[in-house]
């Protein structure tokens, strides 16, 4: 091969260079990563510890700052606890669909059965899954500490009430109907007694002089008689109907158990009925 045959490949070697370097970590952030590395194992973050480490065993660095990052590498990587984390139902079976929050940061999303590498300390858990309570729990993972069992059992969501099916509902109402249909016949009752006041006051007073020619339903207090006994009957009328409506909800309700009543129709006349439910 001539000199100018292999001219492209060194001017593409010499292009790539340039790159390769840029990604490398210059000395000085060799040096920063190692003490930065130094400061996070001291304080037991030993994952933060472990990225800044990556960072000093690259081929850039100088080579006593390399070993001795390749050195610390490997007692950080020894003192890492790992956790096993075990989800499940309370009738004992796997649950993986489960995102655990560690310190309140997502750890994971789903538990496959792998080991989960944590700084040592004191952490508290938060499991959680569809269709389950949410659990927690306060663990101290000692430095060391290897594949430690971490079970948790959660618990079901209780399914949402339905609505009562028992008639409760339905003599509520009646209760309800009931007690307007009292309120009506009382106001009409107190009307009522209200209208004869008035009546016989314009029959004593207004007709007293001349009673043979004076008709109290004409005179003015004999109206207003007239129209309060017109309000009274309304309310004894209306107040009736819904005492009987709310009877008839009440009694009609369905019950689990006891005595219902309901009303009869026929030829000869109405009545109740009464049925027994045990």
């Amino acid at each position: 091969m001539s000199r100018y045959g292999a001219l492209p490949t060194l001017i593409a070697v010499l292009l790539m260079a340039p790159a390769a370097r840029a990604d490398s970590p210059t000395k000085s952030e060799c040096v920063a990563a190692n003490e930065t590395a130094q400061d996070l194992r001291t304080t037991g973050k030993l994952r933060a510890a472990r990225q800044k480490l990556a960072i000093c065993t690259a081929d850039s660095c100088p080579g006593a700052i390399r070993e001795d990052c390749a050195q610390r590498l490997q007692e950080v990587g020894a003192a890492m606890p790992t956790l096993m984390i075990e989800a499940v139902d309370v009738s004992g079976h796997d649950l993986t669909s489960v995102r655990v929050v560690m310190d309140g940061a997502p750890l994971v999303t789903q538990l496959g059965g792998a080991a989960i590498e944590v700084d040592p300390g004191e952490h508290r858990f938060v499991f959680d899954a569809e269709g389950f309570n949410r659990k927690s729990d306060t663990v101290l993972v000692r430095e060391g500490q290897r594949n430690r069992n971490l079970r948790v059992v959660l618990e079901a969501t209780p399914p949402q009430s339905a609505p009562p099916t028992d008639g409760s509902m339905m003599r509520n109402l009646g209760i309800g109907v009931g007690a307007a249909g009292a309120v009506g016949i009382v106001v009409g009752s107190i009307l009522g007694l209200v209208a004869k006041g008035t009546y016989d006051h314009a029959f004593q007073d207004e007709c007293r002089s001349n009673i043979n020619d004076c008709t109290p339903a004409g005179t003015r207090d004999g109206v207003t008689a007239h129209n309060q006994a017109a309000v009274a009957t309304a309310g004894f009328v209306i107040g009736g109907a819904l005492l009987v409506a709310g009877a008839t909800f009440y009694f009609t309700a369905p019950r689990e158990s006891g005595v219902a009543v309901t009303g009869t129709l026929s030829n000869g006349g109405g009545g109740l009925a009464v049925r027994g439910r045990w």
